[in-house]
């Protein structure tokens, strides 16, 4: 019985896979996680690697996991690592939705030991999302297409529910890019007026198409509605104004002069 214990104990010291040994607590240099990392798991360094969190963008192990290996992971899957680095309205119209507000309110009583998986959690936090089921690249990034999105959002809700949002996302979008060409038409069409006036108001275009994208996303009615749509109809209603006033001041200029 001893000579089989011992040969267990050294076949799981040549074999470390093998067994579930608890890891020192650290802490690790960057080199040290991902050299343990490749040989555990190549995918998952291959994945951070290609993704938005690479080496090139400044973000490695140590920024979500931090130094140490113990509750490396819930570090991770916090919301708050996330959001001490994309701060304005991409977390904003995260923190203002549904799901946000939940996440925030229940944080003290989640288990953030659970996996990134299907229904581990009652309302999706950052992590959740963009890095479901350990991926280190972004679960969400447009190239992966709809069929993840949509995939993610079955691990809780209903396949006729993620239907009627993914199609009202779609005409939603559909509405802003019309609002965003007609804006740009106009601004383009005002040959007499190309100030600094108008860039910004451009500007302003691009900013508020881009809060209806993140508001459908996160499911944030205030960044689908109030920063998004109506704002895209304020930068309307200014630019057809400015062109207005341009229009009367040259007309005034045309006839000061005849």
């Amino acid at each position: 019985m001893r000579r089989t214990i011992a040969w267990f104990l050294t076949l799981l010291a040549a074999h470390p896979a093998l067994a579930d040994e608890p890891v020192p607590p650290g802490p690790y240099t960057e080199t040290e996680c991902i050299t343990c990392h490749t040989e555990r798991d190549p995918n998952l360094i291959r994945q951070w690697r290609e993704g938005s969190h690479s080496v090139t963008s400044g973000v490695g192990c140590h920024s979500c996991h931090g130094e140490n290996h113990k509750e490396s992971a819930v570090k991770a899957r916090k919301d708050q690592i996330c959001t001490g680095c994309h701060k304005g309205a991409a977390s904003h119209s995260y923190s203002t939705s549904k799901h946000g507000i939940i996440t925030r309110l229940e944080e003290a009583r989640q288990d953030w030991r659970q996996p990134l998986q299907r229904g581990n959690y009652r309302t999706p936090g950052c992590s959740y999302c963009h890095l479901h089921n350990g991926d280190h690249g972004d679960t969400m990034a447009p190239g992966r297409g709809p069929e993840v999105r949509q995939w993610i959002c079955a691990g809780c809700h209903s396949p006729r529910y993620i239907r009627e949002q993914f199609a009202n996302g779609k005409r939603q979008l559909e509405i802003a890019d019309l609002k965003l060409a007609e804006g740009e038409s106009l601004i383009v069409s005002a040959v007499d007026d190309q100030t600094d006036a108008l860039s910004k108001l451009r500007q302003s275009l691009n900013h508020h198409r881009k809060n209806v994208l993140l508001g459908i996303g996160h499911q944030s009615p205030d960044y689908q509605w109030w920063h998004g749509q109506p704002a895209l109809d304020g930068d309307l209603i200014r630019i057809r104004d400015r062109i207005l006033q341009s229009s009367r001041r040259k007309s005034l200029a045309d006839n000061l002069e005849e």
